[in-house]
Formats: C-alpha cells, structure tokens, sequence
C-alpha cells in the first residue's frame, strides 16, 4: 500500500520538479550567458580604449622624436654646420625635449674630415647637464652598429631595437636614426646618419605601472618580436614572442605575434604564460617606432561580477526550488491518499475475487470517477473471461484440427526417396514446404505399366483448408485417371484386330478427364494448374501436357538449362470441355527436369524483390552432376536465403528427376 503510494508521489514530485528544473536552470544559464556577452563587450571596449590610451601616452613621447632628427639631418644638407653648431643645436633639442637622452651625429669614414674614419658629434644627458663628447674608435665602432647600418642602408628612418649602448650614453636605449646626404659629383649619396636616442627606463616603468585588475598586465615589443618591457624576470631584452611560443609550442602565441608586428589591433582569448590563467589579449601598435603594445586581462577576474550574479540567482531558484518541493509533496500526497484505498481493493480483483467491494470516495472528483471505471471493470472482466474460456477451447480444438490435416496432407504426398531403390534408370527427389499449417500445393509421381512413369506438380488457387480438401481431391483423382487410361487400348481401338498393348498413360488424355470431372459442381470456383509428364524409362521418350502451370526446367547431360516449351493451354478445373495436347521430347542419358510451383520464383525478399525465373534458371545451369536431391536442397537453400527473413507468402514446392538411362545401361 505505502509502496504504491509513494511511487505515484515520487512520479508526480519528480516530473513537476523536473519540468521547474529545467526552467530554472535554463533561466540561470540565459541569465549567466547574456550578462557574460554583455560584460565581455564592455569589457573589450574598455580594454581597447585602455590599450589605446597607453599607446597614446606613449606616442606622446616618442612621436616627436623622428622630427628632432628630421630637422636636424635637414640643417646639415643645408647649411653644412660646424662642429660648435652642430654641439649647440645638440644641446638645445636636450633642453627642449625631455624624454630625448641624446643625439649624434655620425659622418661616414673621411665624410667630415678626409682620413677620419669615426667622426660623431654626441650629446648626451648626465645628472650634472648636457655633456658633448666625440663616438668611434677601435672600441666603439659605430659604422657597423644597428642603429646607423639599416638607416643608412634602407634610407629611411629606423627606430633600432632596443641595446644597452655600451661606450656611447651607456644607457639602456633605443636609437631613432634618419640618414643626412651629400652630393657627390652629381649624385645624392649618405653622408652619415643622425641619432636621437631614448632612454628605456622611463617605457618600463609607465608599462608595468599600468594597472590591469589585480593580476592583469601590460607588455611591449619591438617590431621584431622583442619584449621590451614584461612581468617576467629575465624576459625584457632576452626573449622575443616567438622564442616564447617556440619554446612552449604555442601555435596560437606565434599567430598574435606575426599580427603584432604587422600591425594588427585584436582582442582574443589566450593563456597567459607569466600566470597561467586564462584570459583576453589586447594589443594595438605604436605608429611611431612600429613596435606593439599587448594588455592582458585574467577572465576569472574580468567575469568576477558575472560569475557573483550567476551564484546568486542560482541561490535563490535554489531555495524556491526547495519550496516548491515541499509545495508539491503535499499536494501529491493529498492526491494519491484515496487511490491507494482503489488501489487494495483492485488487487483483491487482480487476485481472483471479481466480486470485491470498491470504496467510493467522498468528493466527486476523477478519483471516484476512477473507482467507478473499475466497478464496470469487474463486471466486463467476469464477462470477458467466460467468453475467453469458451474461445481458448475453441481455438485449441480449431489449431488441433489443423495439426492433423496437416499431418494428413502430407502423409498423402510421397516421402520415401529413392522411390523405386530397384529401378535404377532414373533419379528423383521432390519436397513440399508449406505457407501455413495446410497448403494447396501437391506433387506426385507412380509407375504407370513396366517401363512407364508418370510424375506430376500441382499448385491449387488459394490457401489454408480449402486448397488443401481442393488439393487431396485434384491429387486423388489424377492418379485414378492416370492409372484407368490405356494408351493401348486406345491403339487398339484404331486397329482392329490388335491384341492389347502394355499399360501407358497419354499426359493430355490424363489432364483433359482430370479438368472436365474438378469443373463438375465447382461453385467455389477454384482450380488448379498441373504439369504432368510420363517417362519410358527404356527409350527416355518424355510425353508432358501442362493446364496453365510454370514451364519447367530442363537440364541437357552437357550442363546447359532451358525452360521447356509450353502451349500456355487453361487451367484445370475452371470449365469443362478443354482438351489438353501432349507434347514430346526425348531424354538422353544425364538428362534431367526440375519442376516447381511459383512459390520458389515468386518468393520476396524485405526489399520487395522477386526470386524470379531467371535466378532460378542462372542457379539451375551450375548444378553440374549433382544428385536429384541436392538440386532440389540447393534450390529451396538459396530461396530461403534470398528472402532473408521475409515472410513466406506461398507454398514452395520442387521435384526433380534426372535420367540416367536403360537399365543396361546403367549396369
């Protein structure tokens, strides 16, 4: 009783408290995603104007720079300075910019003075002021040093990467260089290159003071993929992001840094290397040097807000949740109390005692309506299963019966093989396998004089008892024709005088009585079609007539097959008054004959697919010498096969005979 009524309480709770479940979940999940899509935008907004306002902060600063040295490279082509100009001018640009550490200016070997090879003019900032001094010499040999060798070789301005100028500001720094010319009998060539260096330390410090969440930070590289400034220890000036990414073999690192140095502005997810957690990357160029500026966001501390929302709202559906739980056990419980009473008592009924007292609730509702389905319920069930009494012996009397015309059906078919274990001029097998428990196939086959054999195969139209009487009937009366018609008295009758002739039977003759007595008083209108063939086993002389049935197959010694020609003449039993003609061939040694019904070439696969005559003849051809019995074994093997399981719609029926000559010759 408890257990019943806990499990339709248990049912009830739990596909109610599924269903708010899934919504509650679903609600927190929307919520959850949306706000995060919603932050994430904002979030990379704020990144963006972030990274870009430190770019600016920057460009700034090194903007000016390029022109500094533009100017002073211009004033050199011009006017051809002198040294206490080109000092002065030096000075002037330290004191007008303070972010500049120092500048040169390097002359190509003998371009200021002939046999000079280091000729650079170079103010630098000390604590003490502006300090000029001269560059080059064995130790310091500039011609062949990043910052003057691209400029002058690409023509251009260059920003170097970044170097500790050892021997020069013995600085760390980064040397913006434009290359000045001269005309040199007619032709504008590189008369060497001004510098404007900047001190780094200033970068590194406005780079990792850049506040990013609480662990989040900023880093800088060079146009080559050098870090500038990073977190890291030992990683500004030593690494480059491809180095990184090689070391670790992180393809996606490699990707940003090719777009980092071409200039690319992305925010994409990453993995942070100096922290291990995930999170976003920001990262915009610097226009001036084409160096790129990377900001890195932690996602956990970016979504903080987010993930506090989600716990939230989770908390709260949580504990409604556990409401509406208690709600809905009550409710259930209230509901399943009165059917647990229904619930004794239906299985009194279920017991046997069809006359149990059903309660009758109180309150009219689809419980009572219930409780009275069940008391007509017991009424139709005491009804039902005396009316299933009477049908179960019914059905077993009708299925008995059926056993035994089966039994009957096929005892009157021909079952011994070999037939004849004396005779050995010819080889026979034939098999029967039935649809349903009775059929209105047939076959047979008897002696009929010394020498003479006749054999047949029937197929009746329809199925179940009434083919199967129509069967043993149309069975039944063939032989008795067969056996009653002389073809020696018939010969007799021609020739006066003859004596009498060894018993024969004529196959049309044996047809033609056959079909005028089944069409006498056939009101149900059946038939059936009939091949019938008798053999002189002596001569292999073959007399056949067929009453509308399947041509057969015949099989030459040699291996060849072919359908036997037949007149397409009626079936038997449909009207009186059709004679049949007999048709003649001669069997040689080896020769042989495969009869069937259509249930072998009709038999249908799943697929809706015939068996057909062709499949049938194509298997017929590769019996080789094989026995009657194994042809038709054979035959019924690669039907069943074909129809893979598919329901058997017709009786199949096979005969085979093969001749193997006169007895002397077989001896």
């Amino acid at each position: 009783m408890s257990a019943v009524k806990r499990g339709l309480a248990f049912r009830l709770s739990a596909l109610v408290l599924t269903g708010a479940g899934v919504v509650l979940a679903a609600i927190v999940v929307t919520t959850y995603f949306l706000a995060r899509e919603a932050l994430l935008e904002h979030a990379e907004a704020n990144a963006r104007n972030k990274a870009q306002a430190l770019v600016n902060r920057i460009e700034s600063v090194l903007a000016p720079i390029p022109r500094v040295a533009q100017g002073l490279a211009y004033d050199l082509e011009d006017q051809g300075l002198s040294e206490e100009s080109i000092f002065k001018r030096q000075r002037r640009f330290l004191s007008d910019n303070d972010s500049l550490y120092g500048t040169a200016v390097a002359y190509e070997p003998g371009g200021r003075i002939a046999g000079r090879t280091y000729y650079a003019p170079y103010t630098f900032r000390t604590p003490l002021g502006p300090k000029a001094t001269f560059l080059g010499g064995e130790n310091y040999r500039y011609h062949a040093m990043d910052w003057y060798q691209i400029p002058r070789e690409l023509d251009r301005i260059e920003w170097s990467e970044p170097y500790y100028d050892e021997g020069g500001g013995n600085s760390l720094m980064s040397t913006c260089s434009i290359p000045f010319h001269k005309v040199e009998n007619g032709r504008r060539v590189v008369a060497g290159v001004v510098t404007a260096d900047v001190s780094l330390e200033w970068l590194k410090r406005l780079v990792a003071g850049t506040s990013v969440l609480e662990t989040g930070y900023a880093y800088l590289i060079t146009k080559s993929g050098t870090y500038v400034t990073h977190p890291s220890p030992g990683v500004a000036f030593h690494e480059s992001i491809f180095s990184r990414a090689e070391e670790r073999g992180d393809e996606n690192l490699r990707s940003i840094g090719k777009d980092m140095i071409r200039g690319g502005s992305r925010f994409v997810t990453v993995t942070s290397l100096h922290t291990g957690k995930p999170g976003f990357l920001v990262y915009a160029p610097l226009p001036s040097t084409g160096w790129s500026l990377g900001v890195f966001y932690p996602r956990d501390e970016l979504l903080a807000s987010v993930n506090r929302l989600a716990f939230i709202t989770a908390g709260l559906g949580g504990g409604g949740f556990v409401l509406l739980a208690l709600l809905i056990v009550v409710i259930s419980r209230s509901i399943t109390r009165p059917l647990t009473r229904l619930t004794a008592a239906a299985r009194e009924v279920a017991g046997g005692r069809l006359d149990a007292e059903l309660p009758t609730p109180a309150a009219r509702d689809e419980v009572r309506e219930l409780a009275e389905s069940f008391g007509h319920m017991q009424t139709s069930l005491r009804d039902y299963i005396r009316d299933l009494t009477q049908a179960t012996a019914s059905r077993e009397r009708m299925e008995s019966e059926l056993r035994i015309a089966h039994d009957i059906q096929m005892g009157i078919l021909p079952k011994i093989f070999p037939p004849f274990p004396d005779r050995s001029e010819i080889d026979l097998y034939a098999s029967l396998t039935p649809a349903r428990e009775v059929g209105g196939d047939f076959y047979d086959f008897f002696p009929c004089g010394d020498d003479q054999f006749c054999f047949l195969v029937g197929d009746v139209s329809g199925k179940g008892v009434p083919a199967a009487f129509y069967m043993a009937v149309a069975k039944t009366l063939i032989k008795a024709v067969a056996e009653s018609t002389s073809y020696g008295a018939q010969r007799q009758g021609d020739i006066p005088g003859a004596p009498p002739s060894r018993r024969c039977t004529d196959p049309g003759r044996i047809l033609t009585r056959a079909n005028n007595d089944l069409a006498q008083d056939n009101d149900s209108c059946m038939f059936v079609t009939i091949f019938c063939a008798v053999l002189d086993m002596k001569t292999g002389e073959l007399r056949y007539a067929s009453a509308g049935h399947n041509p057969p197959v015949l099989l030459r010694a040699g291996g060849t097959a072919q359908y036997l020609p037949t007149r397409q003449e009626p079936v038997a039993g449909a009207m009186e008054g059709v004679t049949y003609t007999t048709d003649t061939l001669t069997l040689a040694p080896g020769d042989g004959m495969l009869l069937y019904t259509d249930g072998v070439t009709e038999a249908m696969n799943p697929a809706q697919e015939l068996y057909g005559e062709p499949r049938l003849l194509a298997r017929a051809e590769r019996f080789g010498e094989t026995e009657a019995r194994e042809r038709c074994e054979s035959i019924a093997a690669e039907v069943h096969a074909f129809a893979a399981g598919a329901e058997q719609s017709d009786d199949i029926t096979l005969l085979s005979l093969i001749y193997c000559g006169p007895e002397d010759d077989a001896n």
